[in-house]
């Protein structure tokens, strides 16, 4: 078993409601939205090496006001229990910012940069850099990429917050 990160619209209603939630409360409305009518992106095993991507840097270290680190980490926290679950979310204001910043990265930079032992080196989760083809690799965090900012830019339209749960 690994560590999967999903990506949650929710309501200001729902938001405001989450956080006065305790821990185990909230797990179980995350489980509830995941199950229920929400509309979800699930970016898999590959929210690590997709911040890597991005920023340079491990998601295990989310950098403070960077859109790109918070498109992956969220803004703020919820849960962070080291041994298990990280759960956050980013605000409607705060989410047109991060999507119109998704908007303006270069891919072809990001295709030109990628070196999956970069990747390894940093030991970006998963541990995949050095066994899978590059070229597979960099289509896949690409895929995820286009995804993830298609979804920021739909919550945006909607006027949804998003929550993130890696777990």
């Amino acid at each position: 078993m690994g560590m999967y990160a999903q990506y949650l619209m929710v309501s200001d209603e729902t938001l405001t409601k989450m956080k006065t939630l305790n821990n185990k409360d909230l797990m179980i409305k995350i489980d509830e939205l995941t199950n229920g009518d929400s509309e979800i992106y699930d970016i898999d095993k590959l929210w690590d090496g997709l911040h890597f991507l991005l920023t340079g840097a491990s998601a295990s270290k989310p950098i403070e006001s960077n859109p790109l680190s918070e498109a992956i980490t969220g803004v703020r926290t919820f849960l962070n229990d080291e041994n298990a679950d990280f759960i956050s979310y980013i605000c409607i204001n705060e989410l047109s910012i991060i999507s119109s910043v998704l908007k303006t990265v270069d891919i072809e930079k990001l295709k030109n940069d990628f070196d999956p032992q970069k990747f390894h080196q940093a030991n970006i989760y998963p541990d995949i850099w050095q066994y899978e083809e590059e070229d597979d690799l960099l289509e896949e965090l690409l895929d995820h990429f286009d995804g993830l900012k298609e979804f920021y830019a739909q919550a945006a339209h909607e006027k949804k917050n998003i929550i993130v749960g890696i777990f």
